[in-house]
């Protein structure tokens, strides 16, 4: 395959904030910078993070050899469970599904919408009618590469992170090889492109909309940093690892999928600024990272959060509460990508006061009272993500009151992975 220097990427990207940056004409405040640069300032003999803090996976290592702590004690033995039984799992690729896609090859990447169904008025069942909310089991077939994608992530994410805390490299050298097979070995690697994602049968062959199915490389991006640290991946292949993660980025910034999504106004718009954001920062490109960040600034938060701190993109879906926890997600993301390069998403404000604070106080404020939730949410209340949003919140703020209602759902998530990330909420 023909690759792209890096050299290339910094003036794409660059070009690219600036033609979507136009697209806004929202006032703001100037920034103040942030205290450090976390990223800028990475220490040698540290894991190269972006997302996760190394400073919080310390206490948390520190925590549990001391056994301080029964609630980091209970999520740890959670996870190393789960790394157990994820070392007899795998090896996913994309040639592995019985599908082949229009392209004719299988290392390109292919998934079926999961909210459109086979059409009951017709024969064939197409063109497929969408039902939002309702999940096509279709979508979780071996024809698409969704689910590999799936548990690949989660499989690598909880594997590194199992060996960073226990120091069992039985943990690492497992994720290295799912890491392989996926992104490094020619004879089943997929081609950084995104081009058949969410086809909808009898109408699309594949969408912009499908570049959220990758947003969970995010994590091994950072799996990648921890699995460097241990020396579990060679120097040569993190490099190359980085090649494959700069091609991806421009295709999601030339390719005519890549321009739709980013031109998305709901969490589409904002999970393909952090995509872009966190893989250029991988490929070593921090200007491009700040002009990705100057995008959430300029244009995703005053344009998804109004002055109640509610986003009404998504209190418009069918599971409303979902959909705000998890796009809150994407902004906590962004915010943590913001402390790499001393910008501080977290305080920033427009001059109409909207900011990621006030989103994050709107859903926290129906904590201990979900019941008095008045937008539509199919099926019972998902705790998982608001969980860990308000731990991510305390953390980054330092107010028990985040602390406080997240203790409603304590018992709930007993064994969340966020506790190890976000450890100082439970130790202090």
């Amino acid at each position: 395959m023909k690759t792209i220097s890096t050299v290339l990427l910094p003036t794409l990207l660059i070009q690219a904030s600036i033609a979507f940056s136009q697209e806004s004409t929202v006032e703001q405040k100037s920034e103040v910078a942030f205290s450090t640069n976390r990223c800028l300032e990475h220490k040698i003999g540290e894991p190269k993070l972006f997302i996760w803090n190394h400073e919080n996976l310390s206490v948390t290592k520190n925590s549990l050899r001391i056994s301080s702590s029964s609630e980091l004690e209970k999520s740890h033995k959670a996870l190393l469970k789960r790394a157990d039984r994820a070392l007899t799992e795998g090896p996913y690729s994309v040639v592995f599904k019985t599908s082949l896609p229009p392209s004719g090859s299988k290392h390109d990447y292919y998934s079926i919408a999961p909210y459109w169904w086979p059409n009951p008025n017709t024969k064939s069942g197409l063109p497929y009618i969408q039902k939002d909310g309702e999940r096509n089991p279709e979508s979780k077939s071996s024809a698409s590469d969704r689910v590999p994608l799936s548990h690949l992530s989660n499989n690598v994410s909880t594997l590194a992170l199992a060996s960073y805390f226990s120091d069992d490299k039985r943990y690492a050298k497992k994720a290295s090889e799912l890491i392989r097979v996926w992104f490094l070995d020619k004879r089943t690697r997929m081609n950084p492109n995104l081009n058949y994602a969410q086809a909808i049968p009898g109408i699309t062959t594949g969408r912009g909309i499908g570049i959220i199915d990758t947003y969970s490389f995010v994590q091994i991006v950072d799996s990648i940093g921890i699995l460097g640290y241990l020396g579990q991946l060679s120097t040569r292949e993190v490099e190359t690892l980085k090649q494959w993660f700069t091609e991806y980025t421009l295709w999601l910034i030339t390719s005519e999928h890549g321009k739709e999504e980013r031109r998305k106004s709901n969490n589409h718009g904002l999970y393909y600024d952090v995509q872009v954001a966190i893989f250029s920062a991988f490929a070593d490109d921090f200007r491009a990272l700040r002009a990705m960040i100057d995008s959430v600034k300029r244009y995703r938060i005053p344009g998804h959060i109004n002055r109640k701190g509610q986003m009404p993109h998504e209190l418009k879906r069918t599971r409303s509460f979902h959909y705000t926890s998890y796009t809150l997600r994407g902004f906590l993301d962004a915010a943590d990508l913001g402390e790499c390069v001393g910008e501080d998403l977290w305080n920033f404000k427009t001059k109409r006061g909207v900011g990621i604070k006030l989103a994050i106080d709107y859903q926290a404020d129906f904590s201990g009272n979900l019941g008095n939730w008045r937008f539509k949410e199919i099926g019972s209340f998902d705790t998982k993500s608001f969980y860990s949003n308000l731990l991510r919140a305390q953390d980054a703020f330092g107010d028990i009151e985040y602390k406080k209602k997240a203790l409603h759902y304590r018992q709930a998530n007993s064994d969340s992975l966020s506790k190890l990330l976000y450890p100082k909420t439970l130790l202090e």
